[in-house]
């Protein structure tokens, strides 16, 4: 997948210097944390007084909030294990390389599919974030320094659209990006 897929993808799709830092161990890392993230959240909301399933409670923005969640989660553990030295902080721009190579990866999934959907918010609100930006040569452009911020912030609202289990918050958030 990294070496036939996500680099070559990035090789074309990002500045050549940035898609140059991106590796399989970088996506690796990425991927162990998406995996981990998986498990935060409630199994159950708490609908008209009654213990409902967290799945019901969303809908069918679910699958796509779960993924977007596990994502960017993963990516803010990521940046709290660099923080904290349990990873080392001069590997930081392979990680957020390797995170955006894997959107362009995933994007060509579309938004039909759960992580097309969730990597096709997190890539646009990234962009309006100005975490991520288009050059006139039409690669993109990752910028290391804000990156960790947006990612931060984009955190909070997918982590309580989680966990309140709220229908209504979902599908407009997932339709504006």
């Amino acid at each position: 997948r990294v070496k036939y897929v996500i680099l070559p993808i990035a090789a074309k799709m990002m500045r050549p210097a940035q898609a140059a830092q991106a590796s399989g161990d970088g996506y690796l890392a990425g991927t162990l944390l998406h995996e981990i993230s998986h498990g935060l959240g409630p199994v159950f909301a708490r609908r008209n007084g009654q213990q409902a399933d967290i799945r019901e409670s969303i809908g069918p923005a679910y699958s796509g909030l779960e993924e977007s969640k596990a994502d960017v989660a993963g990516m803010f553990g990521l940046a709290w294990l660099m923080d904290n030295g349990a990873l080392p902080k001069q590997r930081a721009q392979e990680y957020y390389a390797s995170y955006v190579a894997g959107i362009f990866r995933t994007l060509r999934f579309g938004t039909g599919e759960a992580h097309g959907r969730a990597e096709m918010m997190e890539f646009n609100y990234l962009l309006e974030q100005k975490a991520i930006s288009r050059d006139k040569d039409g690669r993109y452009a990752i910028d290391f320094v804000h990156i960790p911020e947006a990612i931060a912030r984009l955190a909070k609202p997918l982590l309580d659209m989680d966990a309140t289990g709220d229908r209504a918050r979902p599908e407009p958030w997932f339709g504006k990006y």
